[in-house]
C-alpha cells in the first residue's frame, strides 16, 4: 500500500513539474505585441481620418471599432449616447476594474469658415483635433491587452465615446446608463499635444483654465461707446500674470523655459479676457458680454461680484438692469492621488526624460472627459504627438494640425503598460502591487 501511495505522489509531482508556468508579463512584451500590430494601426487611423464623422454621426466609426473589438474576443455593450460603445476585458482572475476612453468624432469645417481639407472624403467634417489618433490608440491598447489576459486580475472597459466636440457626448453617455452597465474604480484618457512624440504628460487637479462668460445688460438710455470703453478698462485691470509674459498666446505652450513642462511656466496663475466684446440690442435692451480665462476657481464668483459692483457705482449705474454670469462648461480636474500614482508607475518604466509632470492650465481649450470624472476618480494625459523634424508642431483645431503617427506606437505601448500595473495593483494608491515586471525593465525602450 506505501508503495502504491509513494507512486501516485511521484506521478502527481512529475506532472506539475512538468505543466508549463506562465512567464511573467513584462513590458517587453507589451512592446513587442505593440510593434506587431503597429503598421495594422497606422492603415486603421488613416481609413478614419479619411472618413471623418461628425458628432452623432459616428456610426461607420463605431461600426469598425466594434467589428475589431469582436475579433479580439471582448464583449460589447452598445447603445450609449448613440454610437458609444465599450469593449469589455475579462481577464482570468477577478478583481479591480479599470476603463480606457477614447473619442471617435471629428470637427466640423463650419466652424472654421468651411475650410476645405483634401485629406477627407467627407465634406464638411476632418480629423484636426487627433480623435482618429485617439480610437486607434484606444484598439491597440484592447488588442495588446486581450493577448495578455491570463495576467490581468480584473477587468478593463474600452470605452469609445461619441460627440466630444459639442461637449455632448460624455455627458450623455453617463444619462444613457454607461455606470449602471459598467463599474469602473478608475478611468484614463488622453489627447495628442503639440509636445514632441513620444512625450507623456499630466498634472494633478485642473488640465485646462476655467472659461467663463459674464453678460452685462442695460436699459436703453446707456451710452453705448463710453461704455465699451470703461468695461474693456475694468477687465484690463482684473488681468493677473507672471511679469512680461503672455499667457494668452499659444506659441510659448510647449516652450522649455515658459511652456507647462516648467515649474516656473507663464501658463500659471493668470486671468485674461477675450479682446472681443460681444453688443447685443434689442428694442428694450442693450447687452455686453465677455469671455475670460482664469487658473483659480476660487476666483470665478468674485471676479463676476467686483465687475458688477464697480459698474453700478459708476456713472453707468443708473442704466444697469443685470448680471448673468454664464458657468460654461466644467473643467477637467485630474484626480490627485491617482494623477501622482500613474505618472510615477509610468516614470519607473519609461524614466522622466519621456513621462514629465505639468505645471500649468491650458487656455482655451476643455475636454468633456470631465463628466466621466465627476462620477470616476480619473485622470486625461497628454500624449506628445508632434515631431520638429518633420514639421509637424501645429495645435488642434487649426488648419495645419498634424500628427506624426509614431504617437500611435508610444501611445499603446505607454498605455497598455499603465493600464497592466493600474488593474494588478490593490488600491488607488499603488500599494499591495504584484507585478515585479515593472521594476526589472525600467527605461524600457520603444522602436
Amino acid at each position: 500500500m506505501k508503495s502504491i501511495v509513494a507512486f501516485l505522489a511521484l506521478i502527481l509531482l512529475l506532472n506539475f513539474s512538468c505543466t508549463p508556468k506562465q512567464p511573467e508579463l513584462s513590458v517587453v512584451q507589451l512592446t513587442e505585441n505593440t510593434n506587431m500590430i503597429f503598421e495594422e494601426l497606422v492603415q486603421i487611423r488613416r481609413d478614419l481620418h479619411q472618413y471623418p464623422e461628425l458628432a452623432g454621426q459616428e456610426k461607420r466609426t463605431a461600426k469598425i471599432v466594434e467589428d475589431y473589438l469582436l475579433d479580439l474576443g471582448l464583449e460589447v455593450k452598445k447603445g450609449f449616447a448613440g454610437y458609444g460603445l465599450v469593449g469589455i476585458l475579462n481577464g482570468d482572475k477577478k478583481g479591480k476594474k479599470i476603463a480606457w476612453r477614447a473619442d471617435m468624432d471629428a470637427i466640423d469645417l463650419r466652424t472654421m469658415g468651411n475650410l476645405h481639407y483634401p485629406k477627407s472624403k467627407n465634406p464638411g467634417a476632418a480629423h484636426l483635433c487627433g480623435h482618429d489618433v485617439h480610437t486607434t490608440i484606444g484598439l491597440g491598447i484592447a488588442n495588446v491587452l486581450s493577448k495578455l489576459k491570463h495576467h490581468i486580475e480584473g477587468t478593463v472597459y474600452f470605452v469609445f465615446q461619441p460627440a466630444e466636440e459639442t461637449f455632448q457626448g460624455a455627458k450623455t453617455m453617463v444619462e444613457d446608463g454607461l455606470f449602471e452597465a459598467i463599474h469602473p474604480d478608475e478611468m484614463y484618457g488622453l489627447h495628442v499635444f503639440p509636445m514632441e512624440v513620444g512625450s507623456v504628460a499630466t498634472k494633478p487637479e485642473e488640465l485646462f483654465a476655467y472659461e467663463r462668460k459674464i453678460k452685462i445688460t442695460f436699459d436703453k438710455s446707456l451710452d453705448q461707446e463710453e461704455f465699451n470703453i470703461f468695461f474693456k478698462t475694468i477687465l484690463q485691470e482684473l488681468v493677473r500674470h507672471k511679469p512680461e509674459s503672455t499667457p494668452w498666446s499659444l506659441e510659448h505652450l510647449t516652450h522649455s523655459k515658459h511652456g507647462i513642462e516648467n515649474p516656473n511656466t507663464i501658463y500659471k496663475d493668470y486671468f485674461f479676457s477675450n479682446p472681443t466684446i460681444q453688443v447685443f440690442e434689442d428694442e428694450k435692451s442693450i447687452a455686453f458680454e465677455s469671455t475670460f480665462f482664469e487658473t483659480d476657481g476660487d476666483r470665478l464668483a468674485r471676479i463676476s461680484k467686483h465687475i458688477t459692483d464697480t459698474i453700478v457705482r459708476s456713472k453707468f449705474g443708473d442704466s444697469y438692469v443685470s448680471t448673468s454670469a454664464l458657468t460654461g462648461n466644467p473643467t477637467v480636474q485630474n484626480d490627485p492621488d491617482l494623477a501622482k500614482v500613474s505618472l510615477q508607475t509610468l516614470q519607473n518604466v519609461f524614466g522622466d526624460k519621456h513621462i514629465k509632470p505639468l505645471y500649468g492650465q491650458v487656455p482655451y481649450f476643455n475636454e468633456d472627459f470631465v463628466y466621466f470624472q465627476q462620477k470616476i476618480p480619473g485622470v486625461m494625459f497628454f500624449l506628445g504627438s508632434s515631431n520638429e523634424e518633420k514639421g509637424i508642431t501645429t495645435m488642434p483645431h487649426t488648419p495645419e494640425f498634424g500628427v506624426d503617427e509614431e504617437a500611435i506606437r508610444h501611445g499603446v505601448t505607454y498605455f497598455s503598460t499603465l493600464l497592466a500595473s493600474r488593474i494588478n495593483q490593490k488600491d488607488a494608491l499603488g500599494n499591495g502591487m504584484h507585478t515585479p515586471w515593472l521594476s526589472s525593465f525600467s527605461n524600457a525602450k520603444i522602436n
